[in-house]
């Protein structure tokens, strides 16, 4: 039997900590559905996003994972650059991948792309992670726009293997990295899809989730003025963590003021264990995001048989001509004439929609495909086909 490579994962988040959604979600699923293939680990913070309470996990050490993994959590307010230094020198051997996550944080991005750039013969994937979109480089722009510029005058990017998970984030890889840096496609991967449910629970009101941060990047203000215009009872539920106050509070202030028969219950957190319960108990799902690099939360509520109303800058294409919900412009009135249409609907429409949905799901989870991709991503050439 082959020896399975070693890949060793710089993150900021892992599981127990979920606050930080797709990042944590695409790690989790990667581990669950390659792990035959690969051998994992992972260092990580001891954090979950936007908390300054530690995980229940030990620090400092490897423990398993689930037996797919090994996963070593490193105490946030003590780490140092001679710690992880230290640690990536012992676990990343010749034969191994260091695979980075991101590429703005100081600790499980700055300094694992330095490190290997000085060690200068060990294989790199850095992926992104959607942090190269206009909406995200938004947030601090200065910052970022001259740690990019540095980097690259250095040569820290030169050789590095650079991991898109879709044709539009190769654009945004390629216009900051240039025209020679080298980019391979490998698609985030999603949970595996529950069988179908049939619904029975298409009366008023109108049962509405959106799930993703409370952030302008996310935009859920644009999502109450959109129920607001609404002329038929609607109850929306909104999990999302946040971390800019004003915003929160300019979002809490629009539900404050919407009309009595629409209702918004907004959720700070929810484990992904128990996000299952809220897509069975909703009709259907939206998300005013202003990007999304993939949209776990699209792909989870189409599993659960849930028409998505989306924003127009997600890979999540063919909604309407597949009767799974539609890609709209980021426009209230664009919104609101989607879910007039939908609450129009009769029945055994809204059930289709529902069944139509999760075939949608069904027929994008190809676990084949991905373990092809990633083989390439991590030039594997020894891996048995099975």
């Amino acid at each position: 039997m082959t020896e399975k490579t070693s890949v060793v994962v710089v993150c900021d988040w892992f599981d127990p900590a979920f606050r930080a959604g797709g990042p944590v979600q695409s790690l989790v699923n990667l581990v669950t559905q390659l792990h035959d293939h690969y051998s994992f680990s992972i260092i990580c913070g001891n954090l979950d996003y936007g908390s300054d309470d530690a995980l229940p996990v030990p620090t400092g050490i490897w423990i398993d994972w689930n037996g797919m993994a090994r996963v070593m959590y490193l105490d946030n307010k003590t780490l140092s650059r001679k710690t992880l230094f230290s640690i990536l020198n012992e676990n990343v051997s010749e034969k191994s991948v260091l695979y980075v996550q991101g590429i703005f944080s100081r600790y499980f991005s700055i300094y694992p792309i330095l490190w290997w750039h000085r060690s200068k013969h060990r294989k790199i994937v850095v992926a992104p992670r959607g942090m190269l979109h206009r909406s995200a480089r938004s947030v601090k722009p200065f910052k970022k726009t001259l740690y990019l510029t540095l980097a690259r005058l250095f040569g820290w990017f030169n050789n590095i293997d650079w991991q898109s998970t879709q044709p539009d984030e190769t654009k945004e890889i390629r216009a900051a990295m240039g025209k020679k840096a080298k980019i391979m496609e490998a698609a985030n991967i999603p949970r595996s899809i529950p069988p179908y449910q049939k619904r029975n629970d298409y009366g008023e009101p109108l049962k509405i989730l959106s799930v993703g941060r409370i952030s302008d990047e996310k935009d859920p203000a644009m999502l109450v003025h959109v129920l607001g215009r609404l002329a038929f009872p609607a109850e929306a539920t909104v999990i999302g963590d946040y971390s800019d106050e004003d915003y929160f509070n300019q979002f809490n202030n629009l539900c404050n003021q919407l009309p009595d028969h629409v209702k918004v219950t907004h959720i700070r957190a929810v484990s992904p264990s128990d996000m299952g319960s809220f897509y069975r108990s909703h009709q259907v799902f939206v998300s005013c995001s202003k990007g999304e690099n993939f949209g776990h939360a699209i792909a989870e509520a189409l599993s659960y048989g849930l028409p998505c109303f989306i924003g127009e800058n997600t890979p999540w294409t063919g909604l309407k001509e597949r009767q799974s919900g539609e890609e709209l412009p980021l426009e209230p009135a664009a919104f609101e004439a989607a879910l007039n249409a939908y609450h129009q609907l009769s029945f055994e429409e809204k059930a289709e929609m529902s069944h139509a949905a999760h075939n949608f799901a069904v027929e994008f989870f190809q676990p084949e495909k991905f373990r092809k991709q990633y083989k390439a991503l991590f030039n594997i050439e020894d891996l048995d086909d099975e």
